[in-house]
C-alpha cells in the first residue's frame, strides 16, 4: 500500500492515458498479508481516501469495489495485539456499514481499538477485539441503518390503557414504536428522586399494536413515541471483545437495532471492580443471542453481565455468564425468554412484563436472592439454584410491584450456610417497615404457583411461600398453590409451605386463598402447610381460604378465625391442629374436614367443624366441643377425651 500511495508521476500518467488498466496490490504491509491479490481502478469517485476501498495518490483517486465477504486485512488492520488499529478499524466498519457488506476479522487476530465504533451489517469474528481507553470511552455499537422520526400523537386517544392494541396510530406497515413518557410508573424506596418512568418497545402492522401495551398513559402531554422503520435482520458470529483497561461508565457491547443475532459472542472483562456492564441492550426488537460467554462484572457492586431496558423480544439461549453480580438485569421490557445457560450471580429485573427462564441454573453468594422481580406475569421452568441464596424468588422490595401470574414449575433449591431461607418472599423477608412513597400501592401477583419444590438445605428455618408485613396500602394475592414438595434438611429444621400474616388495616380488595396440595416427602420433624397469622384483635376482615388436598406428610396446621374464613381439607392427612390465638373464634367460618386420616397429636380449641368420613388412627385429646357440628361416618381408635356429641352420633358399624 506504501508503494501504491507513492506512484511515480509516469506511472499515474499512464493510469490516466490507459496504458494500465489499474494497479494490482499484492498485500498490504507485503505480499501474501491479505486473503489475495486486489486490483485498484482509476476513478472519479466523490469519496475520499479510506485507507482501503479508495486511495488517493498524486491527484488521482484508485478503487476497488468489494463484493464479496470482507476480510479486515485489505484495510490495513494489523491484529497483532500491540498495534493500534483504531483509523484502520473505523474506516473498515465505515466501508462495510455503508455497503451493508459481510465482514471478516480473520482466525488468531486481536485488534486493538481505543475508539468507539458502530456495526451495521453482518459479520464473523474468528479472532477477538481489544478495546483499551487512551482518550475517552471505548465501545461497540450494534446501530441501526435508519434513525427514529418522532411522530405527532395530538390524534391518539387521549387515555392509553394496559392491553390496548388500538391507540389511534395511522400508518401504513410494519413499525417499531418506542413509548417514552415522564409519568411515574413507580416510586423506589430510599430512592426519591429516581423513580421509574412508564416506557416501552412496541411492534406494530398497518397501525395497529401487534403486542398489547403494559403501561397505562393517561398524560399525553407527558408522552414522547419514536417510531422505527423495521430494521434488515443481521446475524453475527463469533464476536469476540477482551479489555485492557478502564474502558468507560457504561457499556461495552451495545445493541441498539432490532432483528439481531448474535451467535456465541465472548466479553471477558480482565480487571475486578472495572466494568459495569457487559453486554447491553436497549430500545429494540427481536434480538436473539446464543451461547454468550461472560465474565469479570462487578464494579462497586452493580456490575451486570447482560443488562436488558425497554426491548421487546429478546431470547438468550446457553449464557455461560459468571464473576458478575448479576449475570442478567432489565428494565421496562417485554416478552424476554432465557433458555438454560449458567448466571452468577442471579437474575435481577427491575421491571418486565412476560419473562420466561426454562432450565437455568443459578450460581448465588450468601444471603443473596436468586430471582429478583418487580412488573407482570413470570414463568420460571425447572430453574435450579445452587450456593447460599437466603431467597429463591424475591419480589423487589424497593418497587414491590409484582402482577399477573407467576409459575415456579420444578425448582431445585440448593442452598446451605444460611439459618433461614425463603423460597418465595419480599426481598425485605421481614417486611417494609416505613411506607415508601409509591405513587400505586404495591401489588402482589393474581396468582403464584410453585408446582414440585425440590429444596436441599442446612438451614433451620425454611419457607416455601413466606409474606411479611407491608406498611403501606396493598393488594395481596389472590391465590397462591403449592404442590408436590421434597424437602432435605435437619431433622430438627422447621418447615411451613406457606406462611401468610393477614392484615385488614392494610391489605384492600380482597384476601388470599391458599391451596396445599399433594405430599411433602421430608425428614424434618416440624412441617406446617399453611400458618396464617392475624395481628389484630376482633378483626374477622379480609380473610384467607385455605384448601388442603390429599395433603401427606405435614404434621401441623395453624390458625385463627380471624384469620381463615373458610377451611377445606380433602383427603390425605392430618396431625396437629394449632390455634394461632384463641381468642379468634371460629363460629363464623366454614371448616371441613373430609376422608383424612388423623394421625395422632393435639387439637387446640377447635369448634364449629364438620368431620366427614374421617379416619382417627392416632391419640388425641380434644377441648371442649360445646359447639361442635359433626356427622357420621366418623371411626377413632385410642382417643381420650372424645366429646359426648361425636359419640352419640356415630352410626354402625363404628358405634
Amino acid at each position: 500500500m506504501t508503494e501504491m500511495r507513492n506512484l511515480s508521476a509516469a506511472e499515474i500518467a499512464d493510469l490516466q492515458n490507459g496504458i494500465y488498466k489499474g494497479v494490482c496490490l499484492l498485500g498490504y504491509y507485503e505480499t501474501r498479508d491479505t486473503p489475495g491479490p486486489v486490483i485498484y481502478h482509476l476513478s472519479a469517485t466523490l469519496g475520499t481516501d479510506d485507507g482501503g476501498s479508495i486511495i488517493e495518490t498524486g491527484g488521482i483517486k484508485l478503487e476497488h469495489n468489494f463484493t464479496h465477504d470482507l476480510d479486515v486485512r485489505y484495510f490495513g488492520v494489523k491484529g497483532n495485539g500491540t498495534y493500534n488499529d483504531t483509523p484502520f478499524v473505523l474506516s473498515y466498519f465505515n466501508y462495510v456499514n455503508a455497503n451493508n457488506m459481510f465482514w471478516v476479522i480473520p482466525d488468531g487476530f486481536k485488534v486493538v481499538v481505543q475508539q468507539p465504533f458502530e456495526i451495521k451489517a453482518s459479520g464473523r469474528c474468528d479472532g477477538k477485539f481489544i478495546l483499551r481507553n487512551e482518550n475517552g470511552d471505548v465501545s461497540i455499537t450494534i446501530a441501526r441503518r435508519f434513525a427514529g422520526e418522532i411522530i405527532s400523537t395530538a390524534s391518539w386517544n387521549q387515555e392509553i390503557l394496559r392491553g390496548s392494541l388500538d391507540v389511534g396510530f395511522n400508518n401504513t406497515g410494519f413499525a417499531n414504536l418506542h413509548f417514552d413518557s415522564k409519568e411515574i410508573l413507580i416510586e423506589r424506596e430510599g430512592v426519591p428522586n429516581g423513580p421509574y418512568m412508564k416506557t416501552e418497545f412496541v411492534r406494530s402492522n398497518d397501525g395497529k399494536l401487534t403486542t398489547p401495551l403494559v403501561c397505562t398513559y393517561t398524560k399525553m402531554e407527558k408522552l414522547t413515541v419514536t417510531k422505527y422503520v423495521l430494521e434488515d435482520p443481521i446475524t453475527i458470529e463469533n464476536l469476540s471483545i477482551e479489555t485492557g483497561g478502564k474502558l468507560n461508565k457504561e457499556r461495552y457491547l451495545f445493541v441498539n437495532r432490532d432483528n439481531v443475532t448474535l451467535n456465541n459472542p465472548r466479553i471477558i472483562n480482565t480487571l475486578n471492580n472495572v466494568g459495569l456492564v457487559g453486554l447491553e441492550i436497549k430500545q429494540c426488537a427481536d434480538i436473539i443471542i446464543n451461547s454468550p460467554f461472560i465474565i469479570g462484572f462487578r464494579k462497586d457492586g452493580v456490575g451486570y453481565g447482560i443488562a436488558n431496558y425497554e426491548s421487546i423480544g429478546v431470547v438468550i439461549n446457553d449464557g455461560n455468564v459468571m464473576d458478575c453480580r448479576h449475570g442478567y438485569t432489565g428494565r421496562n421490557s417485554v416478552d424476554v425468554t432465557i433458555n438454560r445457560g449458567v448466571w452468577e450471580d442471579g437474575i435481577d429485573d427491575h421491571w418486565t412484563d412476560r419473562f420466561t427462564a426454562n432450565d437455568t441454573i443459578i450460581k448465588t453468594e450468601p444471603d443473596a436472592a436468586a430471582f429478583q422481580f418487580a412488573g407482570n406475569d413470570v414463568t420460571l421452568n425447572s430453574p435450579i439454584v445452587n450456593g447460599s441464596a437466603r431467597i429463591f424468588f424475591g419480589i423487589r422490595a424497593d418497587t414491590p410491584n409484582l402482577g399477573g401470574i407467576v409459575n415456579i414449575n420444578n425448582p431445585v433449591f440448593n442452598t446451605y450456610s444460611i439459618a433461614d431461607i425463603f423460597m418465595f418472599a419480599l426481598t425485605s423477608t421481614g417486611g417494609i417497615a416505613t411506607p415508601p412513597a409509591f405513587s400505586t400501592p404495591p401489588t402482589l401477583p393474581e396468582r403464584i404457583n410453585i408446582m414440585k419444590p425440590i429444596i436441599n438445605t442446612d438451614a433451620i428455618d425454611i419457607s416455601c411461600y413466606n409474606l411479611g408485613a407491608i406498611n403501606a396500602k396493598y393488594n395481596n394475592v389472590k391465590h397462591l398453590k403449592i404442590t408436590d414438595t421434597i424437602l432435605n434438611a435437619k431433622p430438627e429444621s422447621s418447615y411451613v409451605a406457606a406462611l401468610i400474616l393477614k392484615d385488614s388495616i392494610y391489605q384492600e380488595n380482597h384476601n388470599i386463598t391458599v391451596e396445599i396440595e399433594g405430599t411433602l416427602t421430608t425428614n424434618v420433624g416440624n412441617a406446617t402447610s399453611a400458618y396464617v397469622h392475624s395481628r389484630d384483635n376482633n378483626d374477622y376482615n379480609n380473610r384467607a381460604e385455605v384448601i388442603l388436598n390429599n395433603c401427606f406428610g405435614y404434621n401441623r396446621l395453624r390458625f385463627n378465625g380471624m384469620g381463615v374464613k373458610n377451611l377445606i381439607a380433602q383427603g390425605g392427612e392430618m396431625s396437629n391442629f394449632d390455634n394461632d390465638k384463641t381468642v379468634g373464634e371460629f363460629n363464623t367460618c366454614n371448616i371441613q374436614f373430609k376422608n383424612v386420616e388423623w394421625k395422632g397429636g393435639k387439637i387446640e380449641h377447635l369448634t364449629h367443624a364438620l368431620f366427614q368420613n374421617c379416619v382417627f388412627t392416632g391419640n388425641y385429646v380434644f377441648p371442649s366441643a360445646d359447639d361442635v357440628s359433626l356427622v357420621n361416618n366418623v371411626r377413632y381408635a385410642g382417643v381420650s377425651g372424645l366429646p359426648a356429641n361425636i359419640i352419640n352420633s356415630l352410626r354402625a358399624p363404628f358405634a
